[in-house]
């Protein structure tokens, strides 16, 4: 209690100046159309969707975005095409061996991305400023899902054989810091796909399973060790994991006859939420999940060409129709939950803004919605608590409002 009467101490001396200029609210995502081979963009700040934007190369597999660039990673046309986010423009078109199955991109730095090969069993460097392979090497096989931490590259081996057409052992591969060559392999379960930093600070890989006998299960793996911690029974076939705001990983559990599904678990203490028995429902087929700034997800939803908003409790918030088949997505912001003033920080100047909103009749900081900090739909005591809890405390799970 100290802390929250020194502050409103502070709201009586201090006359905070607000910004003479309105910042401009981004809020956009990106979605590659599988089936369509189209890009769609969703633009939540201004309130317009296309649906597609243009055409990509032949089946879009996944979507990153770097500064003013997205870079899609086109598996059947073998290549990674680096495009321009604003004019659409395709600065590069980086062509890989024929049939090398290009499958997951993810940036290493401010010109490098890594690219997995999934027939080749190999993982590629790219300049994608100059649009240029830099070199490969081999990892496990059939990679899929890659993961940058820090400066470490993690890579999902699925271990699926062409010629059988079975899994056989999962595994992830620790890349070395050169980027040169695999510095530790290491087992699995069934299918590793995708990967997350948990709140818990640990590697956290969605193994989905066999689609028949074997169920999904999380495997943790601590960072330095690269040993596995724990595994946790999910259930069902989730592919793809996303880690919000709140320490709760959201799954995509598919979900392609009635409702799409997404479960849930806490990345800190390992409870299942939300599995096979009781999953979150969304639009049919459930491919992809991102953190939404308000809590809860956006849901990819292959099967409904759409994509889905859920919220903190799981309820429907938002529903966009956009191109045939999307199937993942990359999302751009520059809001940043807590950051009232938009000064790069959050701090005393960002707890008197929303005391001056709760309890002072004041009109919205530069942007709506970012008082709310506990996205309940209003500005009051708690959302004082919550900020001054992170502003002082090194706390942490603040929302960007809320979307009625």
């Amino acid at each position: 209690m100290k802390k929250i009467q020194i502050v409103f101490a502070l709201v009586a001396v201090l006359l905070v100046a607000r910004a003479a200029n309105a910042v401009q609210d981004l809020d956009r995502l990106y979605i590659i159309n599988g089936l369509a081979e189209t890009l769609s963009m969703i633009d939540r700040a201004g309130d317009s969707v296309v649906a597609n934007v243009m055409p990509l190369g032949s089946c879009p597999n996944r979507i990153r975005a770097t500064g003013n660039l997205l870079l899609v990673a086109n598996s059947c046309s073998d290549d990674l095409m680096v495009i321009d986010r604003d004019t659409y423009a395709v600065l590069h078109t980086v062509s890989f061996t024929v049939g090398d199955n290009p499958w997951d991109v993810v940036v290493v730095d401010d010109s490098l991305c890594a690219v997995s090969l999934l027939v080749a069993n190999q993982v590629a460097i790219v300049n994608y400023q100059l649009g240029v392979e830099r070199r490969r090497f081999n990892v496990g096989p059939s990679p899929e899902g890659l993961l940058m931490v820090v400066s470490q590259l993690w890579v999902a081996n699925t271990g699926f054989d062409f010629g059988t057409y079975l899994y056989g052992q999962g595994s992830v591969s620790v890349c070395n810091m050169a980027l040169t060559s695999v510095q530790a392999s290491i087992n699995v379960g069934t299918n590793p796909q995708a990967m997350a930093l948990g709140a818990d600070a640990q590697i956290h890989i969605v193994c989905s399973g066999n689609y028949t006998d074997r169920a999904g299960i999380v495997y943790t793996m601590d960072r330095d060790s690269w040993q596995p911690t724990d595994s946790i029974p999910i259930g069902g076939s989730p592919g793809d994991l996303a880690v919000g705001v709140d320490g709760l990983g959201y799954l995509a559990a598919g979900g392609f006859s009635d409702s799409g599904e997404v479960y849930r678990y806490d990345t800190r203490s390992h409870a299942v939420l939300n599995g096979p028995g009781n999953p979150w429902k969304s639009a049919r087929g459930v491919l992809n999940v991102l953190p939404r700034a308000e809590g809860g997800v956006f849901t990819v939803c292959f099967s409904a060409d759409s994509v889905v908003g859920l919220s903190l409790t799981g309820a429907l918030k938002e529903k966009w129709q956009v191109g045939d088949g999307p199937g993942y997505a990359a999302h751009v912001t520059n809001r940043v939950a807590g950051d009232l003033n938009d000064d790069g920080k959050i701090d005393v100047l960002d707890v008197v803004e929303v005391i001056n909103v709760a309890f002072r009749g004041a009109s919205m900081p530069v942007r709506a919605n970012s008082a709310d900090v506990n996205a309940d739909c209003q500005t009051d005591v708690i959302d004082v608590v919550s900020i001054i809890n992170v502003a002082f405390r090194g706390g942490h799970g603040l929302y960007w409002g809320c979307v009625k």
